[in-house]
């Protein structure tokens, strides 16, 4: 227990955070600063260090008892204070009776704080078992899938990390074992616990959807059932690609010596890439189809066509021989694109 270290702040919770709280803040953290999902990162190790402790201090009302009364979050009057109010109030019951004679109080603070750090064979044990007719459903997880658009058209499958919290099997959940916390567990009676799934994604799934796979959340208690992971879609946009109904359009980059002599490319479609023949002479501008290489309707599955939109671009920063070139270009072609424009006058 450190008196420096503020564990309210360090999991993100208020003073008064009730233990369901505490542990779905202790949750999200060690799943974001887990090491094994940040392997050899010493920041993360000290962090998730930093978070286990706070964590198994608040979590044990003992331990968050004594740690609040050391921080000075519970203040208690002095013991002078407190004696002066018990014989006030023993003087006015037992008011005229010689044999009155007041509570000792000089040591309260040491009985109050010695209360709850010292064991005691009469106290009631922290942890009560519930009974085993007490069935609970596990807690649902939800972790992210991000996906391109072709992943999200055609369906995939997915290698999916997951951070399960279960009950500690050492000692069934009741932190102590023969009085002592458990070494398992560190007596928090839970284990974290990682899992890797292959799930497969559907085809023609929609961005922000979320997709269920049964029983594959955190572990239902007294055999209930288990919790479900839930997938949440998030398709990355590609500048490349519009879509107009069932019909895709893709605006292409080429070279003015493509664009010149034409060329055999390569155009990227929601499949992968696929070949097309530049003709010679092509023009900026210029559109081309690709028929069937659209999106597939639901129904018919007969499939939309991809439009080709050429765009010429220029290359940057000539070198002086590539200069020297298009000026001999230039003379030996005499090519004005604006001369057929015209200007009407104004009246």
């Amino acid at each position: 227990m450190n008196k420096e270290k503020n564990y309210y702040k360090i999991l993100g919770i208020e003073q008064n955070a009730d233990k369901k709280a505490m542990k779905k803040a202790y949750r999200q953290l060690a799943r974001k600063f887990h090491p094994d999902i940040n392997p050899g990162n010493r920041l993360y190790e000290d962090k998730f260090k930093e978070i286990g402790e706070a964590y198994s201090i608040l979590i044990d009302d003992k331990k968050r008892l004594q740690y609040d009364i050391l921080k000075g979050f519970i203040r208690t009057k002095s013991s002078s204070e407190q004696a002066k109010k018990q014989a006030s109030k023993a003087y006015s019951e037992k008011k005229g009776k010689p044999d009155f004679k007041p509570k000792k109080t000089e040591n309260n603070w040491e009985n109050f704080f010695n209360k709850f750090t010292k064991s005691d064979k009469k106290q009631k044990p922290a942890y009560k078992e519930p009974p085993k007719s007490e069935v609970k459903k596990g807690e649902d997880l939800t972790t992210e899938v991000i996906l391109t658009i072709t992943e999200a058209h055609n369906g995939t499958v997915r290698k999916v990390n997951i951070l399960r919290t279960d009950l500690c099997p050492k000692c069934n959940g009741k932190k102590m074992i023969n009085s002592k916390a458990c070494g398992n567990c560190s007596g928090k009676g839970e284990v974290s616990s990682h899992k890797k799934l292959n799930v497969k994604i559907p085809a023609r799934v929609k961005h922000g959807s979320k997709i269920r796979i049964t029983g594959e959340g955190n572990k239902g208690l007294h055999g209930g059932e288990n919790g479900d992971l839930y997938l949440l879609v998030y398709i990355i946009k590609n500048s490349h690609f519009t879509f107009d109904g069932f019909h895709v359009r893709c605006e292409l980059p080429i070279t003015p010596t493509e664009a010149a002599l034409g060329a055999e490319i390569q155009v990227p479609s929601i499949d992968g890439f696929i070949n097309m023949r530049i003709p010679p002479e092509t023009s900026a501008g210029q559109k081309f189809k690709l028929t069937g290489e659209g999106l597939p309707e639901p129904v018919s599955g007969k499939r939309g066509d991809q439009v080709v939109i050429i765009k010429i671009e220029m290359p940057s920063n000539l070198t002086e021989k590539e200069k020297e070139l298009y000026k001999e270009l230039a003379n030996l072609r005499k090519f004005n694109p604006r001369e057929n424009i015209i200007f009407e006058k104004q009246k």
